[in-house]
Order: structure tokens, then C-alpha cells, then sequence
């Protein structure tokens, strides 16, 4: 059956042809990140192991996509389904994967890494996922559109969300994009669930079109298609090194800074077992100085710039005057403590919320919006959320019927004084 994959293989090969053991990968990363990382790890074990390794990677586009889909898998195929790692797509889907007790326990060294940054862990206590790298959620802007129409640089979320224009704005469907869903419920975390929903709807009239990918968004900015893209830490510098920093510019909202781990966890019933534990060892020891370094650095990228920010804290003094990456969390002051747990309980409904009252009926939110009704309240209280969360959400009639009654809801709030 075809499930839609895009699949990339990297295969190393020194000298004569020989048998390859396979490591098969889910992840949401994009090409640089596999190809770097798949290149790296393969050279890695050859030196270490003395055999080469293909490394298989799988996505279906986006981290909750992928997420999604080894979850049906496993309800097929309890024991295992064929592939290795879950690798990228923040902390979010690992706790899930953890409550569906579908993560591997394994005890890599984990010397230097400290438990949690702002709140949020590093790696979980018992062994089951472990932070490969730190990522910040933040507003890609494209200097020459805004100076060209005098728009502002703005500094929070609120800010964006009240003084952006209309169409001005870049962003992706959370329920196939596990960053734009985080940049949303930290919305809801800072400003309160009330108050936050007033600022997401209010920045979602502003935006242009919603894209699949979170990787798509970054570019739109950076095209000029729009002037502001929400967008995680390492897309946004991407886009900046191609465009050069003359052009584009990406901003940390001052009241809202969240560094959220980007983790890797072996899924139950691993076929490489062995060698899911090594691409591990390497992702938190190796992999941490291909994060950082330039790209033509030795034990850098070679192909793909990368430049992410490593959960290794001795690293940002070690690398200074070395690596790009601009930012170290670890100095960074943390603006309110995050809470992944509440994230994770929640995150179902929060996406079916965002896509019922906002994406499904987006031409409707944009028109209220410009009529000056824009009502920002949401359908549900905070506590209705978490109850439905915990309970009637896992059934998926309810769940069906749920999101139609709040897309009606929304449609006829927003259409309601059209005349």
C-alpha cells in the first residue's frame, strides 16, 4: 500500500561493494537535516563498526502527519512496524507516543545535559525519547517588504496579531505541522486561554494562505509572498543565509520565549534494535557538533547548512567564534515556564479548534475581520477543552460531530452581520 511517503536514502559506500545494515527513520526533518545527519552517521559507523549502513528516512509531511500515522500502524501491527526511530517534530509527539507506550527504554550517556531548560525537559526520566537539539519559535520577516510599505517589526505575538495587514502574514495548518501547532499553544499558555484565543483569531485573519508544510511557510516570507512568517528557529535562519540578513530578519517574541527540545525515541519492536541505540549515541555526542558548526567545518554539514542549537551547554563556549548559530538557551532569560504535559493532553482538541473555527472557514474569518465583528471568543471553556481531551475526544463519531457543530458555530458568528 502506498502511503504517500517521500522517502530519501543515503548510502555509503568506501572501497568495494559490500552488505549494508539498514536503519529505517521516521521524521518530519527536511532534505538537510536527513541528508546531513544519514551522511554523517554513515561515515560515523563505518569508522566505528567497520560496516556501512543505509539509513531509510520516512515522511509524510509534517511531524502530526507523521505522528498520525504510526499510531494507525501500530493499531495494525502491535508488535512492530518495520521501522526504527521517530526522529524531529519537537517533544509534543513523543509524549503521546509515550502514553500509547510505543517508545523503546534505552540509557544513552546523557553527561552534560541538563534535565530541562525553562521548564521543559531534555529527556524523559525513564529513558524512552532524548533531545537532539533546542528550537525557538519566532516571526521570519522580510525586511525590504516591510520598509517598502512602512510596516512594523514587531516584537510579540499580540503585536503581530494587531498591527500586521491583511494577508500579510505566513503560516501552516497545525494539524499537519507539529511547530505550528506549538507556536499556538504557546499562544495559549502566555496570554490565557480566553485572552489567547482573541490573539490567535485576530492572527489568523491576517494570514495569507495556510500551507501543509512549516518549511513552505518560512519561504513565503522570504519570496516576498507575505512580510511575516511564523516559523520555528532553524527554518528561519535557513531562509536568512540564503537570502542573506540584508533582506530577512527573525525575532523571538520578548514575552513569549519557549527553547522546546527536537527529540528522537526507538519505536517498540525496532528491527535494528542495535543500531537505533547508535544512531542515538551519535545524535546526542557527534550529532550535536554537526548541529553547530558552519557547513565546510570539519565535522560540520557539507552540503546543507544546518546550524541549530545543541542541548550540550559546554558546546556554545567551546564552538565560539566558530559556529553561526546566533543564540545560546542556555543564557537566554525564559519568559514563562511551558507546560508539555498540558500541550500534549490537549493537543487534538486545540488543532480541531484551529481548523473547525479558523482554517475551515477562513474566507468567513477574514470578512469579519474587516468589517470590524470579529468576535474572538472561542466555542469552549479551557476546562470544557481538558474534559473533552480526557474523555469523549477518543471516540471518533463524537469527535467528527464535535468539529462540524463548531465549524457551523463559526460560520454563523462570522456571517451574522454581513448585511
Amino acid at each position: 500500500m502506498n502511503y504517500g511517503f517521500k522517502t530519501v536514502t543515503v548510502l555509503l559506500l568506501v572501497g568495494t561493494l559490500q552488505a549494508s545494515d539498514k536503519l529505517v527513520i521516521i521524521s518530519p526533518h527536511w532534505e538537510g537535516i536527513r541528508y546531513e545527519f544519514g551522511r554523517a552517521f554513515s561515515e560515523w559507523y563505518r569508522a566505528q563498526h567497520g560496516t556501512n549502513v543505509e539509513v531509510d528516512w520516512r515522511d509524510l509531511g509534517g511531524g502530526n502527519d507523521d505522528l498520525k500515522f504510526v499510531i494507525s500502524e501500530f493499531q495494525q501491527r502491535p508488535r512492530g512496524i518495520g521501522i526504527d526511530l521517530f526522529f524531529g517534530g519537537g517533544i509534543e509527539p513523543f509524549i503521546e507516543l509515550c502514553r500509547r507506550n510505543l517508545l523503546e527504554r534505552y540509557k544513552p550517556s546523557l553527561d552534560g545535559i541538563p534535565p530541562e531548560l525553562g521548564g521543559v525537559p531534555n529527556y524523559d526520566s525513564e529513558g524512552r525519547w532524548f533531545g537532539t537539539a533546542l528550537s525557538g519559535f519566532g516571526i521570519l520577516y522580510n525586511k525590504r517588504v516591510v520598509a517598502t510599505h512602512g510596516w512594523p517589526v514587531p516584537s510579540t505575538w499580540r503585536e503581530l496579531a494587531e498591527q500586521a495587514p491583511i494577508g500579510s502574514v505566513a503560516s501552516s495548518d497545525p494539524r499537519n505541522s507539529s511547530t505550528m501547532h506549538m507556536i499556538y499553544e504557546m499562544i495559549l499558555q502566555r496570554y490565557g486561554w480566553d485572552d489567547g484565543w482573541r490573539v490567535i483569531y485576530q492572527l489568523c485573519s491576517k494570514v495569507r494562505q495556510f500551507d501543509r508544510l512549516s518549511s513552505t511557510t518560512a519561504k513565503q516570507s522570504a519570496i516576498g509572498n507575505t512580510a511575516y512568517s511564523l516559523a520555528i528557529d532553524f527554518y528561519a535562519l535557513t531562509q536568512i543565509a540564503a537570502a542573506g540578513k540584508e533582506n530577512m530578519g527573525f525575532v523571538l517574541p520578548r514575552d513569549c520565549v519557549v527553547i522546546n527540545p527536537d527529540c528522537i525515541g526507538i519505536l517498540r519492536g525496532a528491527p535494528q534494535r542495535k543500531l537505533a541505540e547508535r544512531f542515538v549515541d551519535f545524535c546526542l555526542s557527534k550529532g550535536q557538533e554537526l548541529d553547530m558548526l558552519p557547513r565546510g567545518h570539519a565535522g560540520g554539514a557539507k552540503r546543507f547548512s544546518i546550524e541549530r542549537m545543541t542541548v550540550r551547554p559546554a558546546l556554545y563556549e567551546q564552538l565560539r567564534g566558530v559556529t553561526l548559530v546566533p543564540i545560546n538557551p542556555f543564557a537566554e532569560p525564559i519568559s514563562f515556564r511551558y507546560d508539555a504535559r498540558k500541550d500534549a493532553a490537549r493537543s487534538g482538541v486545540v488543532n480541531a479548534l484551529i481548523g473547525a473555527t479558523i482554517i475551515d472557514v477562513h474566507p468567513e474569518l477574514v470578512a469579519a475581520a474587516k468589517r470590524g465583528t470579529l468576535d474572538g471568543r472561542p466555542p469552549i471553556s479551557e476546562e470544557d477543552a481538558m474534559r473533552l481531551a480526557t474523555g469523549k475526544w477518543r471516540d471518533t463519531l463524537f469527535r467528527q460531530r464535535k468539529q462540524l457543530e463548531w465549524q457551523r458555530w463559526a460560520y454563523e458568528r462570522y456571517t451574522a452581520k454581513s448585511h
